[in-house]
């Protein structure tokens, strides 16, 4: 058998082997989220939790949730979806809404980037959409969260979970969502602007509920 076989015949094997320890070996996160510290009340926005179907959760897979219906003083409702995945393999990688929404019957009639002006003055790039069915019309706003930061893209979620796993490092993710039925005559610019307002109340709060920073 030629050097040059023996050299091919190593790399593959050693190649499977450490492929089958990244499958297997886990890193686990130094903490879990800890969506109690999101607050029901703040400023004008009061909170409430809510619930799935059960059937939803068990599709998810998600870890750890967090459903929160929040009214304004207009009696406007933010319906914020916070899930968390401790790890992405083993089937229980992140459901892309862009996949859900059309299986829920929702239609989606816009889907564009989005930068997000946060409280402390940064930028956070992210995905607003338009969905209706037959009796509303939505406005959403979701983003990824990893080790890596705010990811807006599946393919760029799906990168980071490779990246991570080479690097020997936690695959923790979470899906941030927030939905704001449109009011009456509502104009995109204005639901966007109350939405924008909301996620600067709470922004810090759900950043910090996540395990992903200091």
């Amino acid at each position: 058998m030629s050097r040059s076989i023996v050299i091919a015949c190593c790399l593959v094997v050693a190649g499977g082997a450490f492929g089958n320890y990244l499958r297997y070996k886990e890193h686990l996160p130094d903490r879990p989220p800890v969506f109690e510290t999101i607050p029901y009340a703040e400023k004008e926005y009061v909170g409430e939790e809510r619930r799935f179907e059960a059937y939803s959760y068990d599709i998810l897979k998600a870890d750890t949730t967090t459903l929160r219906l929040y009214r304004g003083n207009q009696g406007e409702s933010y319906w914020l979806f916070v899930a968390y995945f401790q790890s992405q393999k083993y089937g229980s990688q992140i459901h892309s809404p862009k996949h859900c929404l059309p299986g829920g019957g929702w239609r989606i009639d816009r889907l564009e980037p989005f930068a997000l002006s946060l409280p402390d003055g940064g930028t956070k790039n992210i995905n607003r959409l338009i969905i209706a069915d037959r009796e509303q019309r939505e406005l959403m706003f979701y983003w990824f969260e990893t080790r890596g930061g705010g990811i807006r893209n599946e393919f760029a979620l799906k990168w980071d979970l490779m990246k991570n796993s080479l690097l020997l490092r936690p695959t923790d993710a979470a899906i941030v969502r927030l939905t704001t039925p449109f009011l009456p005559g509502e104009k995109l610019a204005d639901a966007t602007a109350r939405g924008v307002v909301y996620l600067d109340v709470f922004y810090p709060a759900i950043e910090r509920a996540l395990p992903f920073g200091d």
